[in-house]
C-alpha cells in the first residue's frame, strides 16, 4: 500500500466513444505505478451537470483539443478583477504554446 495521496481525473471529451479506451489505459498505468487515481471519463455536454462540490477533482483533461483548466481565486472574482483574470489566462496560454515548441 501507498502513502500517496489519490489523484482524482476528470476527462471531457466531445463524444465519450473513445474516451473510455484511454480511460481504461490509464487507470491501468496508475495501477502499474502503483498510484492510487480515479479517472472519470465525460462527455462536453456532462460537465455542464458535473458538481465539482460534491465530486472533487484534482485535474480536468479535456481531449483533443488541448483544453487548459484553472481555478479562478475567489477574491480575484469577488472583487471582479477583469486585469488580474485576463493576465492569468494570457500566462497559461502562452506557457501551453512555449511547451508545444
Amino acid at each position: 500500500m501507498t502513502d500517496q495521496k489519490l489523484i482524482k481525473a476528470l476527462m471531457v471529451c466531445a463524444m465519450g466513444m473513445s474516451s473510455s479506451l484511454l480511460e481504461n489505459k490509464t487507470k491501468e498505468a496508475a495501477q502499474a505505478a502503483g498510484v492510487p487515481f480515479e479517472l472519470h471519463a465525460i462527455t462536453t455536454p456532462e460537465i455542464a451537470r458535473w458538481d465539482f462540490q460534491t465530486n472533487y477533482v484534482d485535474i480536468v483533461v479535456a481531449a483533443p483539443y488541448g483544453v487548459i483548466v484553472q481555478d479562478i481565486d475567489p477574491v480575484l472574482f469577488g472583487m471582479v478583477e477583469g486585469e488580474k483574470l485576463f493576465q492569468q489566462i494570457l500566462t497559461a496560454v502562452q506557457a501551453r504554446d512555449a511547451a508545444k515548441k
